[in-house]
């Protein structure tokens, strides 16, 4: 048992449970691995033991010693097919993590074969579709899972994988799978800007606004002004004789902070001033917390104080920093980005995002 003994930190001498030296977690994790990897090399351990270790191994970024773990467990003769089928299944993820995608397809084959499917083994199956570029495939297999808002982004993403063209039936049937596609509403109007068909733009805009609902309608109103790195809206993409339209079609809409955000910064680039803080306070109405419509009131109000030089430079400095924050955040783990995401790269999380309103959120 003195395996056992290491692996759960107990030693026959114990004069270093006194040391001065404070323990690090980090450290007691990896040591817990090593001793597990040492136990598994001299004694015959419990697959689920063995699989754990590889799963840690997995964890830790050390995918070859993953995969060499798995491989090594289905040389064994007292498997059952039930292990057998978790073995290949967490072969085919080492595989997948590890970017080897047609020997994960394998694995995962074999899992198939032996235990048949499972909606881990589904999921799985669909995202190695996505990272192989097999974007159809993907949307069909997440579609098969009844998982509409995926099917449709990876339909999306297949309508705009051509070069430079726009499949436009991919379009339809991806608003068609999933009514709420803020991808596929996105691309469509996309699509119309770059033809300048401006009037089928505020169609789309009229129906799409509706159908993603006011939380994500922020998304289709950001292609209508051109953004600096920094984050300052510095025109229009909209021509003005078509302001008043878009203004309408936003009135249609429940009020939400994000488009009377975004018609004040349409109207201030187009020199409707007076017009664009009134919208920005319709905002601040809402929520007087919401940093964008402040910092945009602020701007337009600095032509009519009069100010020291040193003043005005800091202001500008202050200015300049706050639209370096990242204009986006994840509504669920708080990551924020400064460009639109649809998936979250931390969390995972499907149009989770959100304008960020607290200028005092940390960056992450």
């Amino acid at each position: 048992m003195q395996w056992l003994k290491s692996l759960l930190g107990l030693r026959d001498d114990h004069t270093d449970l006194f040391s001065p030296v404070p323990p690090n977690p980090a450290q007691d994790a990896l040591a817990a691995i090593d001793d597990l990897s040492r136990a598994m090399k001299n004694h015959h351990g419990a697959v689920e033991i063995c699989s754990a270790l590889g799963n840690l191994y997995r964890l830790r970024g050390e995918l070859d010693r993953a995969i060499q773990m798995r491989s090594s467990l289905l040389s064994r003769t007292d498997l059952n097919r039930e292990d057998q089928a978790r073995i290949y299944f967490e072969l085919g993820r080492d595989y997948s993590r590890a970017g080897i995608l047609d020997r994960a397809q394998d694995a995962f084959r074999r899992c198939h074969d032996i235990g048949g499917t499972h909606s881990a083994l589904e999921l799985e199956l669909a995202l190695l579709h996505a990272k192989g570029g097999d974007f159809i495939a993907a949307s069909r297999q997440y579609k098969k899972m009844v998982h509409d808002p995926q099917a449709a982004h990876y339909l999306v993403r297949a309508a705009t994988s051509g070069h430079g063209t726009t499949d436009l039936s991919l379009l339809t049937e991806a608003r068609e799978i999933y009514p709420a596609s803020p991808e596929a509403w996105l691309e469509a109007i996309m699509l119309q800007i770059r033809q300048e068909a401006w009037e089928e733009v505020l169609n789309l805009l009229d129906q799409g606004l509706t159908a993603v609902g006011p939380h994500l309608g922020f998304v289709l109103l950001d292609p209508l002004l051109d953004f600096e790195d920094a984050g300052t809206p510095v025109k229009a993409i909209l021509p003005g004789q078509f302001i008043d339209m878009l203004l309408a079609i936003i009135n249609k809409q429940p009020q939400n902070l994000a488009p009377l955000h975004y018609a004040g910064c349409l109207l201030r680039a187009h020199g409707r001033i007076e017009e664009a803080k009134t919208w920005q306070e319709k905002a601040l109405l809402l929520s007087p917390a919401f940093w964008p419509a402040r910092l945009e009131l602020l701007t337009m109000s600095l032509p009519d104080q009069n100010m020291t030089a040193v003043f005005e430079l800091q202001l500008g400095f202050l200015l300049r920093r706050a639209r370096e924050m990242k204009r986006f955040v994840c509504g669920r783990c708080g990551l924020k980005r400064g460009q639109i995401f649809f998936c979250c790269p931390k969390c995972m999380s499907w149009h989770s995002i959100t304008i960020r309103q607290l200028l005092s959120d940390e960056t992450a």
